[in-house]
């Protein structure tokens, strides 16, 4: 393998999304190719955030971060659910209004599934009803707070899908 010949083919790249096809065609080893990647950008005037947006969008890398992401997901949902009895969990207004607070507060799916004794797909069907109650609030030119995004919150998501096509007609 000629060094000088992959590094002039790598540095001949005029476009992030170039330079991410010829590195993985490249046969260069990781360390080499990151001394030629810091020279590319010093000389092309993109950065490194150009380079992570073209390699998170080349069909090659996302198949390699996408491998296994059901088995991750599958086990993360599985280690976090922590709704371990038949007693079915009743979103009351309280709980609503806490889970409401909490949510502002940027706390994570699993976090709020294990204060709530819950799951994450129990956790996200509250946020997306809230997301939804605000989308509807705003369609019809009303303010989202609290007391009437947990109002609307007792409507089944469905109902408030329903409600946002019907204003979003209008």
């Amino acid at each position: 393998m000629d060094y000088e010949k992959e590094k002039k083919k790598l540095l001949s790249a005029k476009t992030p999304e170039q330079y991410i096809e010829f590195s993985i065609k490249s046969r260069l080893e990781g360390p080499k190719k990151s001394s030629i990647t810091t020279e590319w950008l010093n000389k092309s005037g993109y950065t490194i955030d150009d380079i992570k947006y073209a390699r998170n969008r080349h069909p090659f890398w996302r198949e390699k971060r996408n491998k296994g992401s059901y088995e991750r997901n599958s086990r993360r949902l599985e280690y976090h659910n922590y709704y371990k009895t038949d007693e079915k969990i009743v979103w009351d207004d309280a709980k609503l209004s806490k889970f409401y607070d909490l949510n502002q507060e940027g706390n994570a799916d699993h976090e709020l599934a294990r204060l709530f004794k819950t799951s994450i797909p129990a956790v996200n069907h509250i946020r997306r009803k809230f997301r939804f109650s605000t989308i509807l609030l705003e369609l019809e030119k009303k303010k989202p707070n609290k007391a009437a995004v947990i109002k609307l919150s007792g409507h089944s998501e469905s109902v408030l899908k329903r409600l946002i096509k019907e204003k979003g007609k209008k």
